[in-house]
């Protein structure tokens, strides 16, 4: 009898096992193609920065620059007409001590070099995201390509949006180990501050409160930058970008906001103007209970993984966390770009089924967004009910990888 025979198999890797399904995607004719659509897609979101940028916050930036409040400006109506497009100043002040150099440009040049910053930003976390969750090389090409021909990344581009710099702060824990870096860098996320809230109730739940108290140096020190460079009311300061988002932030698509919303408006199924779903809030208290939907589902997702996820591997809990964010607060399309972390955790999904599901819930809000939104669709009461559920089913796909993804080190959260 040859030894050999008794000999154990060795272990294979889920980077190393065969894998049909992905193996004319992963071939070098099919990665240089998809390379060519990315470059086609990136071209586009460029191409729309450059005759758009909806978002970008280059108004703000200019009244910021002659020490100008933009938040009050926009709060009086803007009466001036200073603020050009949807360029409302919706997120916190730390964000425009980054943004307050654009203020001094003119408006064409600022719009080209912020979006090749979106774009070295988004290809940066690409690079992170992938190292963090070990995707070997050819996958993590593959996952660079899906996400940079997605809807999300090229009108994250396209729209100036500050998405990507919020990602790239998540994704630089890949090599950001301490307290105090991770700290600080979830404190650059709070400048979106309806990402990070999930993320922090966890940490709250799990004792970090080291982490937790550097998150709140870079919003503090924001504030503060400008509570002197204005000279506005503290008070009136601290609440103005508050006030200005619940002013101006529409539905978005599957989160449990725009759901309770539906319930309390009472429209009917479907419209034949989808922009009648932007109704003003209901008055009085009424107007509150999206946001209490919101928070309560937040706090309920954070309890439960903090009690089911004691041994879970930190990848597989920072990409359920980051796509919950999505499903309690208010967020559009170009928000979905956090689905970069449930890409990663499909690319090292052993299972073809599992593999699949994954794939093709993102691809549902990567792509097929994208379909709603040409024929009108995508905010229409039926389709929001159904992503929240999508979404919702996203994350339990996700989860279900917890016992099975196998890592070659250990990560925590």
């Amino acid at each position: 009898m040859n030894p050999s025979e008794n000999q154990t198999p060795p272990v294979v890797g889920p980077d190393q096992r065969p894998d049909p399904w992905l193996d004319w995607l992963l071939s070098l004719p099919a990665l240089w193609v998809g390379s060519v659509l990315a470059l086609l897609s990136i071209a586009d979101g460029i191409r729309n920065s450059i005759l758009h940028s909806l978002d970008f916050q280059w108004s703000p930036a200019r009244l910021l620059a002659h020490h100008l409040d933009p938040w009050a400006t926009y709060l009086a109506g803007d009466p001036g007409h200073r603020i050009l497009l949807n360029q409302v100043p919706n997120d916190l002040h730390e964000i425009y001590v980054a943004m307050l150099p654009f203020g001094y440009l003119p408006l064409l040049p600022a719009k080209i070099i912020w979006a090749t910053i979106n774009l070295v930003l988004v290809l940066l976390s690409c690079r992170l995201v992938a190292q963090m969750y070990e995707l070997s090389r050819r996958k993590a090409w593959l996952f660079a390509l899906l996400v940079l021909t997605s809807t999300s990344a090229r009108v994250t581009i396209g729209n100036g949006q500050v998405t990507a710099l919020v990602l790239t702060s998540l994704a630089l824990w890949a090599v950001a180990h301490t307290s105090r870096s991770r700290g600080l860098l979830l404190g650059i996320a709070w400048a979106k501050y309806s990402v990070p809230p999930l993320l922090a109730a966890f940490l709250l739940l799990r004792r970090r409160w080291r982490l937790l108290f550097y998150s709140l140096l870079p919003p503090a020190a924001g504030f503060l930058f400008f509570y002197a460079w204005l000279h506005t009311p503290f008070w009136t300061l601290l609440w103005e970008p508050f006030r200005t988002a619940t002013n101006n932030v529409s539905p978005g698509l599957a989160n449990i906001m725009a759901v309770s919303e539906i319930a309390l408006r009472h429209p009917p199924l479907f419209r034949p103007a989808p922009d009648a779903f932007y109704l003003s809030p209901a008055g009085g208290w009424m107007a509150v209970i999206p946001y209490l939907c919101g928070i309560a589902l937040a706090l309920g997702i954070a309890m439960y993984f903090f009690a089911r996820g004691k041994q879970v591997d930190g990848r597989i809990l920072m990409a359920c966390l980051t796509t919950a964010c999505l499903v309690c607060f208010k967020h559009q399309i170009y928000d979905f770009l956090f689905l970069m972390f449930p890409l990663a955790v499909a690319m090292r999904a052993e299972s073809n089924a599992a593999r699949s599901w994954l794939l093709g819930l993102i691809a549902y809000f990567w792509y097929g967004e994208r379909l709603l939104h040409i024929r009108r669709w995508e905010f229409w009461p039926a389709v929001v009910i159904l992503s929240f559920f999508l979404l919702l089913a996203l994350i339990a796909a996700i989860w279900k990888q917890r016992d099975r993804a196998r890592w070659k080190t250990n990560w925590e959260l």
